[in-house]
């Protein structure tokens, strides 16, 4: 039998073929996995310290539905997220009805702080979750922010810090560029001089600032540009002050407050401004240019005899091309908004009612002509100068009408706060909520059954009357800044609750305040006791036949938190005694003990 033969050509372009095959699929599969890791389904976004709880908090998009059985791996390594000594304790930031955002890294009692626990500071985590896989691997490092565990591993600083005030002048030009840049206190950029932050990150944090506030001033004739750059805070408030020129492109930012006033300019394009209660462009004078870009508010002056008629105005808008002047056709100002979204004021996280900012904001000159209806705004500013007046019935969230002047709202829903610039006046506020005041001069404000959200005295040297009155969440009484407020000395009259928040939030420095406080005195039947000694700050008061008497105390940024003790004496007998600061409720109560 003859055998047949086999061409070896065949053999090998058989082979060949077989090798190129496995090649592509085994290329294929690669392109296949390296996709599958590019695209995962939870993503972590965000990984930060808390300074106050000594925690550790992980953003995740989207949260999952559902919790429980997943394994996190910390530098490669699966860490227990079930606590036992020395381990950390993983939980949701918020019940899942609630719609948590991210995770808590804390320790037990829940949730106490990571000081005794052996979680790094630094390094990468991964969390593999039942029904979603793993999510990406986010590298961390939290040794800037203060975080301080009982990890052995050393974690280097990879940010530069300056410490002090940066102030640039002349014609100076200074480059910030490919770094992450820790600027502790204000820039002020002045002259003709110049910065640049470029593919860097610029975190901004107080420094010996004593406002909430911390500043990036631009002067007439300075610049700042910004590109491919964050800016963002590490504790307080960024904000921005221009009155040179600014460029930002392809930046996502944080700032919480941008002001353009007059002979100023600003060019976004490709970028955000939104900060977590903020990110308002306030547009009072300059030009103005926005371009496939993202605020968080927007606040509009309206000038002296300039008109100002609108009615159905939302929050949430995207804007193809709009000019200012189509709803304020006398605006002494330019701003133009190309393919650019403002938020909706939709009150989520910690956007609630108060000094936020989103939405809609106007400011409002006296002089102007104004009608506004129907309409959903965070804010309306007014200003009172040399005015005797009186306003009722200001509520938030509700339909709300006011008139003064030739300016009238009606049917407006103010989401955030009303606020009034009150100089030398008289001025009555009844039955209204969420108010936000900056006296100055020698004006005297009346707040009755009202109740205030936000107090910036500036140069106020009058009086504050309260009438069953509450202040919540914010205030700075503070003097000897050229930007603020350069003196503060006023007294507080009448009966006023004060929020424990603002005990936290109150920012005070340089400045005088008296408080009067009226006390009624009580045996322990309830009867009022006419005659009593109330002794306090080495002085001494007589209760008259009411059981009534006052006294005043004076108060500066070294006292206010100060306790001081109030003695009542009936004869030879102590009958009672409280502990009285700043923040005291009046009338002070005090019963017989």
């Amino acid at each position: 039998m003859k055998r047949k033969r086999i061409s070896y050509f065949k053999y090998f372009s058989l082979f060949f073929i077989i090798i190129v095959l496995v090649l592509i699929n085994g290329y294929s599969r690669t392109s296949l996995t390296s996709s599958a890791l590019d695209s995962f389904t939870i993503k972590i976004t965000d990984m930060f310290w808390d300074s106050d709880m000594k925690i550790i908090g992980i953003t995740l998009d989207p949260f999952p539905s559902t919790w429980g059985n997943w394994i996190m791996y910390v530098d490669g390594e699966e860490v227990s997220m079930e606590g036992g000594h020395g381990n950390p304790v993983v939980r949701p930031n918020a019940p899942l009805e609630e719609s948590p955002t991210g995770l808590i890294v804390g320790a037990l009692p829940w949730v106490s702080p990571l000081t005794e626990v052996n979680f790094p500071c630094c390094g990468n985590i991964q969390f593999d979750i039942p029904g979603e896989g793993l999510t990406d691997k986010y590298e961390f490092n939290l040794v800037d922010f203060g975080c301080k565990t009982a990890s052995e591993k050393e974690c280097t600083s990879d940010w530069i810090n300056h410490n002090e005030e940066l102030v640039i002048g002349g014609t100076e030009t200074k480059i910030i560029e490919n770094v992450k840049y820790f600027q502790k206190g204000h820039i002020y950029i002045n002259d003709q001089a110049k910065l640049i932050i470029k593919n860097s990150q610029l975190r901004m944090g107080q420094g010996s600032a004593p406002t909430v506030h911390v500043y990036i001033f631009v002067e007439p004739g300075a610049s700042l540009e910004v590109e491919n750059s964050s800016i963002f805070p590490d504790t307080g408030l960024v904000c921005v002050m221009n009155r040179g020129t600014v460029s930002m492109t392809d930046s996502p930012t944080s700032i919480h407050y941008f002001d353009m006033s007059e002979g100023a300019q600003l060019t976004m394009i490709n970028s955000e401004m939104v900060f977590t209660i903020g990110g308002l462009l306030q547009v009072t004078g300059g030009d103005t240019t926005l371009i496939d870009s993202t605020i968080g508010a927007l606040g509009l002056k309206v000038p002296a005899g300039a008109h100002l008629d609108i009615s159905g105005l939302e929050s949430g808008v995207y804007f193809e091309s709009w000019d200012v002047h189509e709803i304020i056709p006398e605006a002494d100002y330019n701003l133009v908004l190309e393919r650019t979204h403002i938020l909706k004021d939709d009150f989520t996280g910690e956007l609630e009612h108060g000094p936020y900012e989103r939405g809609w904001l106007f400011f409002l000159d006296p002089d102007a002509h104004v009608r506004i209806s129907n309409s959903e705004l965070r804010k309306v500013f007014l200003d009172l100068i040399n005015e005797d007046v009186e306003f009722k019935n200001l509520m938030v969230g509700i339909p709300s009408s006011l008139k003064y002047r030739d300016i009238i709202l009606r049917d407006v829903v103010i989401m955030g706060q009303w606020p009034f610039t009150i100089e030398d006046s008289n001025v009555i506020i009844k039955n209204s909520d969420y108010l936000f005041l900056q006296p100055s001069g020698q004006s005297t404000v009346t707040l009755i059954n009202s109740h205030m959200c936000e107090f910036i005295p500036r140069n106020f040297f009058g009086t504050m009357i309260f009438e069953n009155g509450l202040w919540t969440i914010a205030g700075e009484i503070i003097g000897g800044l050229t930007y603020h407020s350069m003196e503060n000395d006023f007294t507080i009259k009448g009966s006023l609750k004060i929020g424990e928040e603002v005990r936290k939030n109150l920012r005070w420095e340089d400045a005088r305040v008296t408080r009067e406080y009226d006390v009624i005195i009580k045996d322990k039947d309830a009867n009022l006791v006419k005659g009593a000694l109330i002794k306090i700050n080495s002085k001494t008061f007589v209760s008259d036949d009411t059981g009534q008497a006052k006294f005043s105390l004076v108060f500066d940024e070294f006292n206010y938190i100060e306790l001081k003790n109030l003695e009542v004496w009936k004869g030879e007998n102590l009958i009672a005694q409280k502990k009285i600061d700043f923040f005291t409720e009046t009338p002070v109560i005090i019963i017989e003990d």
